[in-house]
């Protein structure tokens, strides 16, 4: 009878160690920066066919990333706060595969997006295949805006990570939480077993 207790004990003791491993893997990833006038400049796309007539000299930063796993992940513009010419806050998001060239934006050029976030921010919500180099150039809608913004990658669907490159991912404080107790979960019921056998 003891044996039993203790076999479930472990056995949900496992079970919540790996829901909070799985939890951690799948951690977003936050990102951030800023747009300043001595960033490069390129003429941003418009649609994956068109380039801009209103980004056609924009600040920009790049952002190599890839997945560990094939799912669905989304990348939001969480704040921008600009100055200059145009709209304020207007952030805009082009996503590559394969590589980046400036000099010829709508080369592997897979999505853009303009302001289907909060206000006038960036969200894409795109379906991505793990070990897959990938590029997010965040830019600003019109030339001449520059100021400092964060952004967020999350996975949908599919459990797999989001890696910057020369980034490690940072779990979430509180799904970490949830180890040191499936620990001692599993050490509680080896103590268990070994009074009662």
């Amino acid at each position: 009878m003891f044996g039993f207790q203790s076999s479930a004990l472990l056995k949900r003791a496992l079970v919540a160690c790996a829901f909070a491993s799985h939890a951690a893997f799948a951690a977003p990833v936050t990102f951030s920066g800023a747009l300043t006038a001595t960033d490069p400049v390129f003429n941003r796309a418009f649609t994956l066919t068109t380039l801009s007539g209103a980004g056609t000299r924009v600040a920009y930063d790049v952002y190599g990333f890839h997945v560990s796993s094939a799912g669905t992940y989304s990348i939001e513009a969480t704040s921008f706060n600009t100055n200059g010419v145009g709209l304020s806050s207007d952030s805009f998001f082009s996503l590559y595969r394969g590589s980046f060239n400036p000099a010829s934006a709508l080369t592997n050029l897979i999505q853009v997006d303009d302001d289907s976030g909060v206000g006038s921010l960036s969200l894409l919500t795109s379906a991505l295949l793990a070990d897959t180099q990938y590029y997010l150039v965040f830019s600003s809608y019109s030339n001449g805006q520059y100021g400092s913004y964060t952004g967020r990658f999350d996975t949908v669907s599919g459990g797999g990570q989001v890696s910057l490159d020369g980034v490690g991912a940072v779990p979430e404080p509180a799904t970490l939480a949830l180890l040191p107790l499936a620990l001692a979960g599993m050490a509680a019921a080896r103590r268990r077993r070994r009074q009662f056998v």
